[in-house]
């Protein structure tokens, strides 16, 4: 598996199930993609959230109702408490040429995994279902240092502009951003006095 970053905006995510493990599943989606959860019945939390809910007993439907309900999906996940379920679910999906992620049975082509979102930063970890606590570890750790990865990004985009006007190599430029960011001292200034670390930064990368 390999870990990529999509653009889910107008793209149609199906969700099987009804309960937290499900309600968890959709708020990693909301606001992102076209959700559409099916189950016999929905918790407080589902029912609160602002998504397309059909109530249907997927145990009573035929694979061609399921189908009728996955067509055109970019991603099906599979939340049910019944793996048997769950799996017929995600062999049909495959069928379809869909991904699939499986909350509980045999592992699909998709994992979701946990992630960070700062202003600027998007970070996700996955150990592949082997270790959530390590997963969770990470995730509680960027979350900590986010604000100061934002601010370097804000940083970096200044002293990019800056440096792009100046005749200077692709390769000093590059020298000079990295420098940047691993300045304890500039890292700490943007949290502290972005307006004073700022023209410090440009005194000290972009002379020529």
């Amino acid at each position: 598996m390999i870990p990529l970053i999509i653009d889910f905006s107008r793209k149609k995510v199906v969700i099987f199930g009804g309960g937290s493990v499900s309600a968890r599943k959709a708020r990693y989606f909301l606001d992102e993609a076209d959700l559409t959860i099916i189950s016999r019945s929905f918790t407080d939390a589902l029912t609160q959230l602002p998504v397309r809910r059909i109530i249907a007993d997927t145990g009573a439907l035929s694979n061609k109702e399921i189908h009728s309900y996955i067509d055109g999906a970019f991603l099906v996940i599979a939340a049910l408490s019944e793996r048997e379920e769950n799996n017929r679910i995600g062999m049909l999906a495959a069928r379809a040429g869909i991904l699939f992620n499986n909350a509980d049975g045999d592992m699909g082509d998709v994992i979701i995994p946990s992630i960070v979102r700062g202003r600027h930063l998007i970070a996700g970890f996955s150990t592949g279902g082997e270790s959530p606590a390590v997963s969770r570890h990470l995730r509680e750790h960027f979350e900590e240092i986010t604000p100061e990865i934002d601010a370097m990004i804000d940083l970096q985009q200044i002293l990019r502009d800056a440096l792009k006007r100046m005749d200077l190599t692709q390769g000093e430029r590059a020298r000079r951003l990295t420098a940047a960011i691993r300045d304890p001292a500039i890292r700490k200034g943007m949290l502290d006095d972005r307006e004073r670390t700022i023209e410090i930064a440009m005194s000290r990368y972009c002379h020529e």
